[in-house]
């Protein structure tokens, strides 16, 4: 991709020739039409679109909470909060060999921030839902008890992701989050962010693992 101001022929949008012009971000760019290429697919190029579609089918549904949870990370590499938590999650939270790649969810992550995450994260099964437990650490650089505690749940059985926005602060230490019958007791990946008052900062995401009841 090339980044020009009033080039010799100025600025431009849609494909010319080989070329295709657009704006992004205020700024004009240019960039060349992909090639066909008749060379096999590598092992490695087949690992890379494996580990992608992997990330992509985990993010797809989080798109909304992704703009909030990578915005500020995002803002000084000039990429998007969702292409950031792309990178990242691609870099960093796929495990195997190919062609078993999966998704290493203690390193996945759904925002990234410099807000005092949690710590000492529990959660467990109860009769009515999962309970919450963790450290409130306010006062800990910029944290506050006022702090948002934002909630997503990825349930594995039935392959979707419950949110809970805002439910709690920081300084309440814990929380119950209803289950239906449909998915309570299962097994779930818990990711927990602060976000402070009026989301000018967030926290790196914080995962809990929970196991089924009886597993």
């Amino acid at each position: 991709m090339a980044v020009f101001k009033n080039g010799p022929n100025g600025s431009f949008s849609g494909k010319v020739g080989s070329v295709v012009g657009y704006k992004w971000k205020g700024l004009d760019v240019i960039r060349g039409l992909p090639r066909k290429s008749q060379k096999p697919r590598s092992e490695a190029r087949l690992a890379n679109e494996q580990a992608m579609k992997l990330i992509m089918g985990a993010l797809k549904s989080l798109k909304i909470f992704i703009r909030t949870g990578f915005r500020q990370a995002a803002e000084p590499l000039n990429m998007t909060a969702f292409n950031l938590a792309l990178s990242i999650n691609k870099k960093q939270a796929i495990k195997g060999e190919y062609p078993n790649l999966e998704i290493d969810w203690t390193k996945f992550m759904v925002s990234r921030g410099p807000l005092p995450g949690l710590e000492e994260a529990t959660a467990t099964w109860t009769d009515t839902g999962l309970h919450i437990c963790w450290q409130d650490n306010t006062g800990t650089d910029q944290a506050y008890g006022t702090d948002n505690l934002s909630i997503l749940v990825y349930v594995h059985e039935r392959d979707i992701w419950i949110p809970f926005l805002n439910e709690t602060t920081r300084d309440a230490g814990e929380c119950s989050l209803p289950a239906p019958e449909k998915w309570k007791g299962t097994e779930v990946e818990v990711f927990l962010s602060f976000i402070s008052f009026g989301s000018e900062l967030v926290s790196d995401s914080t995962h809990v693992h929970v196991s089924s009841v009886g597993a």
